[in-house]
């Protein structure tokens, strides 16, 4: 017999996106390599992964290293440059 959860997997995150907050410096080789696996190799880096077994595996034992989300989908490179805030300063007013 089969389980079927009904619940909420259908509207359920396809992919987690995950950021390294923390060094992997000091660690094991295992911490590294699962690090790598990930596709993290520098702090703030985020990469963004399928929802499945493995991944949620290395994402344990990283979990006091690594912040995680679920998204929907990946976002695209002008999404990306849509949310950023413009570079540089903006001169409001003048007290001359």
């Amino acid at each position: 017999m089969q389980r079927r959860f009904l619940s909420s997997t259908a509207t359920a995150a396809n992919y987690y996106k995950i950021t390294l907050k923390r060094s992997t410096i000091g660690l094991s080789k295992d911490y590294r390599a699962a690090a790598h696996t990930l596709g993290l190799y520098r702090l703030q880096q985020t990469t963004y992964q399928p929802v499945n077994a493995s991944t949620a595996g290395s994402i344990l034992k990283l979990k006091e290293l690594v912040k995680v989300e679920n998204i929907a989908a990946i976002p695209t490179k002008e999404d990306l440059l849509a949310a950023k805030t413009p570079r540089g300063f903006k001169v409001i007013g003048s007290k001359l």
